[in-house]
C-alpha cells in the first residue's frame, strides 16, 4: 500500500501541498485494516514524502514551514520546480538585453547578451529568496511581452514552456554556500556577510537545447530545500 501510495504521489495523482484521503477512506479503498493504513502512512512520512497536520489531516510534501518557520522545499519532480506553493513573487527587474558573456557561454549562445528578469519570492510576507533568471533574448522578449514574470506561484520556465518547440525535460544543479553580497542581503533579510545559499539551476529541453539559467540567493534562516533519493528495486 505504501508503494501505491508512493507512486500516486509521484504521477501527481497526489500533488505537492494536496491533502492525502482520510484513513478510513483509504481503509475502504485497499481493503486493509485501519493498522495497515497507519503502517503505510508512517513509512511515506518517514521517507519525507508526506506530513501531518493535526486536526487537518495528512499532506503530500513541499509547502509547509518547519518548527523554526522556514519555507520547505521539497523537490521530487520536474513539474515542482514549476511552482513554488504559498509563496509571493515580487517583479525587481523585468526582461531587459543585458551583455553577460559568461551567462551567454554557461547556456551556450552564440552571443554574448542575454535576457534578464530578477524576482524576489516572499513567504508569509518575508522574503527569502532573491533570483535573476536568464534566456534568449528572443525567449526574453516573448516572456516580457506575455507578462512574464508575475505575481504568483508560477515560474519563468513553467511559463516559459508555450513559446518552445520541445518541451522542458530536465535541469542541472549546483548548491554551494558563500556570503551574502552587500548590495543583496538586505533584500532576503539578511545582513552582508551572512552565510547563504546560492543555488544555481540550468534547464534544458528535449534536444538538449539550453532554455533558461537561474541564479537565486537564499536566506537559509527562511528557507529548506529537501530532497528524498530512494533506490528502486529491479
Amino acid at each position: 500500500m505504501a508503494e501505491a501510495l508512493r507512486s500516486d504521489i509521484e504521477a501527481g495523482v497526489y500533488p505537492v501541498g494536496r491533502k492525502l484521503p482520510s484513513e478510513a477512506a483509504l481503509q475502504s479503498k485497499y481493503s486493509v485494516s485501519r493498522h495497515t493504513v497507519r503502517e503505510a502512512l508512517q513509512i511515506l512520512f518517514n521517507d519525507g514524502l508526506i506530513y501531518k497536520v493535526q486536526g487537518s489531516g495528512t499532506f503530500v510534501g513541499g509547502r509547509r514551514q518547519d518548527s523554526r518557520g522556514r519555507y520547505i522545499r521539497s523537490i521530487g519532480s520536474l513539474d515542482e520546480l514549476t511552482v513554488w506553493p504559498d509563496t509571493d513573487t515580487e517583479v525587481i527587474e523585468p526582461f531587459t538585453v543585458v551583455v553577460e558573456p559568461s551567462v551567454a557561454a554557461r547556456m551556450e549562445l552564440p552571443y554574448i547578451e542575454v535576457s534578464r528578469a530578477v524576482v524576489r519570492r516572499h513567504y508569509q510576507d518575508q522574503p527569502f529568496v532573491l533570483t535573476h533568471h536568464y534566456v534568449s533574448p528572443e525567449l526574453g522578449a516573448q516572456l516580457a511581452a506575455d507578462g512574464v514574470p508575475a505575481v504568483g506561484e508560477g515560474t519563468v520556465i513553467g511559463a516559459a514552456e508555450k513559446f518552445l518547440k520541445k518541451p522542458v525535460m530536465g535541469a542541472r544543479q549546483e548548491i554551494t554556500a558563500m556570503i551574502a553580497p552587500e548590495h543583496e542581503a538586505e533584500l532576503i533579510g539578511c545582513r552582508p556577510g551572512d552565510a547563504i545559499l546560492l543555488i544555481e539551476r540550468v534547464y534544458y529541453d528535449a534536444d538538449g537545447k539550453y532554455i533558461e539559467f537561474t541564479s537565486s540567493h537564499f536566506n537559509p534562516r527562511r528557507y529548506t530545500y529537501r530532497q528524498d533519493v530512494r533506490r528502486r528495486s529491479s
